[in-house]
């Protein structure tokens, strides 16, 4: 039976929807749908869903100032092309699969948030810059859209191709055009390839303006208001400015991913848990999103064609299998191998040679 709190919540998002009253109502339903995740509700997605069709139809806080002026972003001055996109409300697809630290340290930050005005009346500040380092794939972009969801605060994205500008100076008066917009409401700024714009300065064959960037950057992050979170990530640390990574108030490094990272992933998005476990050491070490993408694939392979998720997936991820039964010995190599067996053991234990492990490991 539903509890009376949460009748009153859907109760008074009703009302809100009825009386047209689009800001209060959006934000009440991006909260409604925040617990319902928590509660692992069914209708959660399918609620993001609608809510996420009804922006891009521009269904979209109307008559919330602050939030339409997030909504309009600056544009370069010569092309006309937008400076930034703006995703409000933020929402993520899946729950996200995070290494404990990582997923300690982004829940801590959106705890600040959430308690400002408790570290403010104690003379504190949330944490406002934040830098996120790590290989492709591992969820540092979903990292940003996840604090800005929990916030429910717009996701406010540098379009580098537009900011970057040949002309002398225009790089960094885009830059600073955005930055202000940013500053200008609450939101979460992501600053995507960041060492596209804070490059090490005593790289010899660095032009002139992109070193004037790098200056903007750090007086900006010097400068950053309270009201808003400057999110940073980048696929290549080595390549920041020295000087970039002690103006950050948080910096989270992201590793590789895992076996039980993969796993974890595939079952949340419908694999069953001996496929997910089977599948996970092939994916581990490369991006999560590939793991996402093959999930996707499969599931358009079953809408036009039908089959059974988890013989899809197995399938797809092994193309050079040619029946279930090989599939099963590859999938089985690829574990005893992530165990830490040599080949020849490998090769003992499952019934081939130990160049056929070679060959099936190197596939």
């Amino acid at each position: 039976m539903t509890a009376p709190s949460s009748e009153a919540e859907w109760l008074a998002l009703v009302r809100e929807g009825c009386a047209g009253n689009a800001p209060a109502f959006q934000l009440r339903l991006s909260r409604l749908i925040a617990r319902l995740r928590r509660e692992k509700s069914a209708l959660a997605p399918l609620l993001a869903k609608a809510l996420t069709e009804a922006n891009s139809s521009r269904l979209t806080l109307a008559r919330d100032a602050a939030a339409q002026q997030a909504l309009v972003s600056p544009v370069d001055l010569d092309s006309n092309l937008a400076l930034s996109t703006v995703q409000f409300p933020a929402f993520v697809e899946h729950t996200p699969v995070w290494p404990p630290a990582v997923e300690e340290s982004l829940d801590g930050l959106v705890r600040e948030w959430q308690n400002a005005d408790r570290l403010r009346e104690a003379g504190l500040s949330p944490s406002g810059t934040l830098l996120l380092s790590g290989p492709p794939g591992v969820g540092k972009t979903l990292a940003a859209t996840y604090v800005a969801e929990q916030l429910h605060y717009p996701l406010i994205t540098l379009n580098l191709a537009a900011a970057v500008n040949s002309l002398l100076g225009k790089t960094g008066a885009n830059l600073t055009r955005v930055l202000a917009h940013a500053k200008a409401q609450p939101c979460v700024l992501l600053l995507d390839e960041f060492d596209a714009l804070a490059k090490r300065r005593d790289d010899g064959q660095d032009v002139g303006e992109l070193k004037r960037v790098v200056n903007v950057l750090l007086q900006a992050i010097d400068e950053w208001p309270g009201t808003s979170l400057l999110v940073a990530a980048t696929n290549h640390e080595e390549l920041l400015d020295r000087a970039v990574f002690r103006r950050f108030d948080l910096w989270l490094r992201f590793p590789e991913s895992t076996a039980r990272q993969v796993e974890t992933l595939l079952s949340k998005l419908g694999a069953g848990h001996a496929v997910a476990r089977q599948m996970a050491p092939a994916l581990a070490g490369k991006p999560l999103s590939d793991a996402s993408r093959l999930v996707m694939r499969a599931r358009r392979e079953i809408a036009l064609g039908g089959g059974e998720l988890d013989e899809v997936l197995m399938r797809l991820a092994l193309p050079g299998a040619t029946d279930r039964s090989e599939r099963d010995r590859l999938l089985q190599v690829m574990r005893l191998h992530a165990d830490g067996l040599s080949m020849r053991a490998i090769a003992k234990q499952v019934g081939v040679s130990a160049a056929t492990v070679s060959r099936w490991l190197n596939k």
